[in-house]
């Protein structure tokens, strides 16, 4: 499971230097170039906070907190299934970073 989550922070390191590379030869304008770099950067930044926090959060709790469900109404027929893991993670995330 760990080696899947660094394969995608391989993925988007090498999706920055494609996209650096690719807008210098094609001669792509220098802000469009830089604005998809910042973006795939905030992607990896995001990716390596959340791997962080799962990490955490797993390493106190284990498995327990993703066996608990917590189901939300929304309609009569529709209905939203959410684990305590998921909200633990997304509330340290918030304490640790300040943003989710």
């Amino acid at each position: 499971m760990e080696d899947d989550k660094i394969d995608k922070l391989r993925l988007i390191v090498l999706l920055i230097v494609l996209v650096a590379v690719l807008g210098s030869l094609l001669g792509l304008p220098t802000d469009l170039t830089n604005q998809i770099i910042e973006w795939l950067i905030s992607a990896f930044v995001g990716s390596v906070f959340s791997l962080v926090v799962n990490s955490f959060v797993e390493a106190l709790t284990g498995d327990i907190l993703k066996k608990i469900l917590i189901t939300i109404p929304i309609t009569d027929r529709i209905k939203i299934s959410i684990s305590l893991f998921t909200i633990a993670t997304i509330i340290v995330k918030y304490w640790w970073f300040g943003s989710l």
